[in-house]
């Protein structure tokens, strides 16, 4: 294969079998790395930048026209003097505008993988998951059902290793008591969290990692399938890519870290760059030579 069929060594295959299998992505989960991983989806966004671009502000305008209807329905909830209607309206307002920048989310992955693909940046395939709102809606509270049992445990193994340690909330002083006191009182507290989180992290990171896939599995298939489906393939996805889908995340906020030290010049490419890069490391990790019988794509 020459260096124009190959682009310049990026492509493993043809462009005759590309085709005829529906494989434009150049990554596979067998052989990829985080360093060739940013070569390819680089060299996308360097082809689009503009326009993905002008999606991030889009998103962003969307999301916080959603946020204002949120503080608008707060308010007149606290303007009619009735505390249940105030609580009640910001419940639904909240869910609302959590749904609303979800379902943006994954019409920009759906844009981010048109562009990895080789097409073009189609500003209308942002509002083209909005039929997945209830989908994504019982996706997010099984994740919420999830992270509220890990966070149980975990509250629960601190009370035990307290309790075992011989440490009492009851044992640090009031606010009237020397800052000398206050802090020999909450040392031992603060060592018991340390040493947790240094024996946590590892399985946390373990269990937790495959959640970073939830929401492009969601864009990715125009039949969303069952929230426990969802999790099922992330699961699969993520098994034996772990660490490098870790370093993908490093790299990621990397990017948004320098797009934000770079304030307006570079804070929405940055966004849209990382959201690129989460979409092609889905591609790469979910199959290889993606079967169209497998799901429906979008």
């Amino acid at each position: 294969m020459c260096g124009a069929c190959g682009e310049s060594g990026a492509l493993e295959h043809c462009p005759t079998c590309r085709e005829r299998f529906g494989d434009t992505f150049p990554l596979r989960r067998e052989k990829w790395s985080v360093g060739k991983l940013w070569d390819v989806c680089s060299v996308a966004f360097q082809r689009e930048w503009v326009m993905l671009s002008v999606a991030t502000l889009i998103s962003l305008g969307v999301s916080f026209g959603a946020q204002m209807l949120v503080n608008l329905a707060t308010t007149i909830g606290g303007s009619l003097d009735s505390v249940v209607l105030t609580a009640v309206l910001a419940v639904v307002g909240l869910v609302a505008q959590q749904l609303v920048q979800g379902l943006m989310q994954l019409g920009f992955l759906r844009v981010c993988f048109d562009v990895l693909e080789g097409g073009r940046a189609d500003l209308a395939r942002l509002f083209s998951q909005m039929n997945k709102a209830v989908p994504y809606a019982l996706t997010m509270l099984l994740l919420f059902a999830i992270s509220f049992g890990v966070v149980l445990v975990l509250a629960l193994l601190g009370i035990l290793v307290a309790a075992v340690l011989g440490l009492s909330v009851s044992d640090i002083p009031g606010a009237g008591a020397s800052p000398q006191a206050i802090r020999d009182a909450v040392a031992p507290f603060l060592g018991v969290l340390g040493l947790a989180f240094l024996v946590l992290v590892g399985p946390l990171t373990y269990l937790l990692l495959p959640l970073y896939l939830v929401q492009p599995e969601l864009a990715f298939n125009d039949t969303p399938p069952s929230p426990v489906e969802v999790l099922r393939r992330c699961w699969g996805a993520a098994r034996g890519q772990r660490l490098s889908m870790l370093g993908v995340g490093f790299m990621t906020g990397a990017v948004m870290l320098l797009g934000l030290v770079l304030c307006c010049v570079g804070f929405i490419p940055g966004m849209a760059l990382a959201q690129m890069l989460i979409a092609g490391m889905y591609l790469t990790v979910r199959s290889p030579w993606a079967d169209a019988s497998e799901s429906s794509r979008g």
